[in-house]
């Protein structure tokens, strides 16, 4: 919005309560960071946990250190990724807008090599999106692996199914996954 006069601005990063004035013609922004759109579907994304969500199409932004966690907590093991078949892709990172690039995704567990089925895009910047349901094709290929871990002792329910102390696991009660920030019932 254009304003003759007083322009008031904030800066997030600021730890007092300054606030500084102009007497030129400013434009005046909201107090948030600019939106991220999906690059599946275009809709706006959702912060969670550090992770970008889509509300409409249920993709994800994730980064390796991420994913890396999610899977030492399912399985008790580290793992390693290797990227196969890497070709430049047509969506752009949401972070950074650069041109992010196709893939197979190899997961490293010990000295056992999985390889999920999806297809997934990658921002070397920022990490992998994931579309509906890859990221879950990622966790049941890696699931009942080591020792197990967090997520009820390495045991995931399946969707519908309640799992240990009511719990649905990773893939939540209504085949959202809690680990995300779905799965509580209605919009996540």
């Amino acid at each position: 919005m254009r304003q003759r006069g007083r322009a008031i601005t904030a800066s997030r990063e600021s730890t007092s309560d300054e606030w500084s004035t102009s007497d030129e013609w400013s434009t005046m922004t909201a107090y948030r960071d600019d939106e991220l759109s999906c690059p599946a579907c275009r809709a706006t994304l959702r912060a969670f946990a550090g992770r970008h969500v889509c509300d409409k199409c249920y993709g994800m932004l994730l980064d390796l250190t991420d994913l890396a966690t999610a899977i030492r907590d399912m399985t008790s093991l580290d793992a390693t990724f290797e990227f196969h078949d890497e070709q430049p892709g047509k969506r752009s990172c949401p972070k950074c807008h650069s041109q992010m690039s196709t893939l197979k995704l190899r997961i490293s567990l010990d000295d056992e090599i999985e390889k999920p089925r999806p297809t997934l895009d990658r921002c070397p910047e920022h990490g992998l999106w994931f579309d509906k349901d890859e990221l879950a094709a990622v966790f049941e290929k890696v699931a009942g692996k080591g020792l197990g871990g967090g997520g009820g002792g390495g045991t995931l329910a399946r969707k519908g199914e309640s799992g240990p102390s009511g719990s649905y696991g990773w893939k939540g009660k209504h085949g959202v996954p809690e680990w995300w920030g779905g799965g509580g019932g209605g919009k996540w």
